[in-house]
C-alpha cells in the first residue's frame, strides 16, 4: 500500500474514535446530570429553629403623658373697674379667700350706704305702720304696703353688697397664685383676668392610651411614673374616659402622683407604667417579628411534622429582655433565621440553635 495512503487512513481512523469517544462521554455527562439535579431537588432544606415555653407574665401598659395641676382657673372679674391693689406675688401659695385683685370700690360703697339708709327709713315706716294698725288708726293694706316696702330696700342693700363685693377677686380654693395678669392702674371690664391660680396638691398626670389598653383600665389601679429627670413616683389611676378623641381614636386618662414632699413641676414630661392583669405569654426577640402577606405581624414556627406556619402574634411588654407576645402554643419552635424566605406550608429540617434567641 502506498505510504501517504496509509497515513491517511490512520489519521481518518483517529478522527472517527476521537469524535466517536467524545459522543459516548457526553451522553455520560448528560445522563448523569439529571439524576444530580433530581438528587438536589430532593434535599430538604434545612432551618435554624429555637424553643420558646409561654409563661405568666404581668400585662403593663405603658404611656406617656405630662404632669399638670389638679386645679387651674384664670380668675376674672364680676365687674368693672380700675385696680388698685395686686397684694399676692406670683409664685405664692394662698389660702382660699385671699384677695389677689382689688378694684376701686369708692362708688360701690357709697350705693351700699345709700341702699341701708333706705332701708332704715322703710323699716321707720312700716314698724309705725304695725302700731297704727294694731290701734286701728289706719288701713290693714298699710301694713302690708310698708312690709312690702321695707323687702324691697333689704334687696337693694343685698344687691348693692354683691355688687361691692365683685371689687375684690379672691382665691376660690388653696393653691399657687402662678402669673398676674392685671396690674395696678388697669382697667378691667367684667370678664377681665386678673391672674392664673393652680391646685398641685396632687400633682396628676394626663395622658392618653388606644382604644385596647382602655378596656384593661380602671379607676384605683395603681401605677409607676417616671419622669424626665429620672425621679420616680407612686401613683394611682383616677379617671378613665370612656369617650374618644375624635381626632386621635385615643382615652385619656388620669393619674395622681403620690409626691410627698418633693416638688414637681406642672408641664413634665412623664412616662407612666400600670400593671393591667397577667396572662400567658411568650418571650421572644424583636428580630423574629415578621410580616404576612396580608401585612399583620406574626411569627413563623415549625409545626410537629416539620412545615413552616404563621401565627399571628400581639405584643403586650417590650423588655430589656425581648418582647412578650400572645397568639403562641405553650410551646412552639421558632424559626431564627430567613424567616421571610421560608413560605407557609414548606418542609424542612429544623436545626436546633439553642441561645440564638436569648
Amino acid at each position: 500500500m502506498n505510504r501517504s495512503v496509509l497515513i491517511a487512513a490512520i489519521i481518518l481512523v483517529a478522527i472517527v474514535a476521537y469524535f466517536g469517544l467524545r459522543s459516548v462521554m457526553r451522553g455520560s455527562i448528560s445522563t448523569e446530570q439529571p439524576a444530580a439535579e433530581a438528587s438536589t431537588r430532593s434535599d430538604v432544606p434545612q432551618a435554624l429553629v429555637i424553643e420558646a415555653q409561654s409563661q405568666r407574665h404581668t400585662i403593663r401598659i405603658a404611656a406617656k403623658g405630662r404632669t399638670a395641676p389638679d386645679k387651674s382657673v384664670t380668675l376674672k372679674a364680676g365687674t368693672a373697674g380700675t385696680v388698685v391693689a395686686t397684694p399676692v406675688r406670683e409664685g405664692t401659695f394662698v389660702k382660699a379667700g385671699t384677695l389677689l385683685c382689688g378694684l376701686d370700690v369708692e362708688a360701690r360703697s357709697a350705693r351700699v350706704k345709700e341702699a341701708e339708709a333706705a332701708r332704715d327709713s322703710a323699716r321707720v315706716d312700716y314698724e309705725a305702720a304695725v302700731k297704727l294698725a294694731e290701734k286701728g288708726l289706719t288701713p290693714a293694706n298699710r301694713e302690708a304696703s310698708a312690709k312690702a316696702s321695707l323687702d324691697a330696700a333689704e334687696a337693694a342693700v343685698n344687691s348693692a353688697k354683691v355688687e361691692l363685693s365683685r371689687t375684690q377677686i379672691r382665691a376660690p380654693f388653696d393653691g399657687v397664685f402662678e402669673r398676674r395678669m392685671a396690674e395696678a392702674g388697669d382697667y378691667l371690664s367684667p370678664g377681665g383676668a386678673c391672674g392664673l391660680l393652680v391646685d398641685l396638691d396632687p400633682v396628676i398626670v394626663a395622658a392618653e392610651v388606644t382604644e385596647a389598653q382602655a378596656g384593661l383600665l380602671q379607676v384605683g389601679m395603681a401605677a409607676e411614673v417616671v419622669l424626665a429627670d429620672g425621679r420616680k413616683f407612686p401613683a394611682k389611676l383616677r379617671f378613665v374616659a370612656r369617650t374618644a378623641n375624635e381626632q386621635t381614636r385615643t382615652f385619656p386618662i388620669e393619674a395622681e402622683l403620690d409626691t410627698g414632699d418633693a416638688l414637681v413641676a406642672a408641664g413634665i414630661t412623664a412616662s407612666m407604667s400600670i400593671p393591667a392583669g397577667e396572662t400567658d405569654a411568650t418571650l421572644i426577640k424583636p428580630s423574629l417579628l415578621t410580616l404576612s402577606d396580608a401585612g399583620q405581624l406574626g411569627v413563623r414556627h415549625v409545626t410537629e411534622n416539620n412545615t413552616v406556619a404563621f401565627a399571628p402574634v400581639r405584643i403586650i411588654d417590650e423588655t430589656s429582655e425581648g418582647a412578650w407576645v400572645t397568639g403562641l402554643p405553650d410551646r412552639v419552635r421558632l424559626i431564627a433565621m430567613g424567616q421571610d424566605y421560608l413560605n407557609d406550608g414548606v418542609t424542612i429540617k429544623p436545626v436546633s440553635a439553642e441561645g440564638a434567641g436569648k
